[in-house]
């Protein structure tokens, strides 16, 4: 199932095999705040797509669209991200993004 969240970034781990970003993002049905852990593709592709160990930080508002995990915790395989201080979006998996 595609998803799209909005939310705060808390941590983005830059490791090997996978990168990873965790945000805390309100719930639209409940209004609690939850945390979503999103796997991306490994640093080497990231990098080919113009990501570094420095494009995000904590604090930084980001949309991220992506497959939810099937067993439906708050994880996701993420294919973009936006960051809502510049409005740039950054390929973020090996999957194509959705339209």
């Amino acid at each position: 199932k595609t998803v799209s969240i909005e939310g705060t970034v808390k941590e983005f781990q830059w490791t090997n095999p996978h990168a990873w970003i965790y945000i805390d993002a309100k719930d639209e049905k409940t209004g609690e705040v939850a945390n979503w852990g999103f796997e991306l593709a490994a640093a080497s592709g990231l990098m080919r797509s113009g990501w570094t160990r420095l494009t995000l930080k904590a604090g930084d508002v980001v949309t991220i669209e992506g497959t939810r995990a099937k067993n439906g915790t708050n994880n996701a395989n993420a294919q973009t991200v936006t960051l809502a201080s510049s409005g740039k979006k950054l390929f973020a998996g090996a999957n194509t993004p959705t339209p």
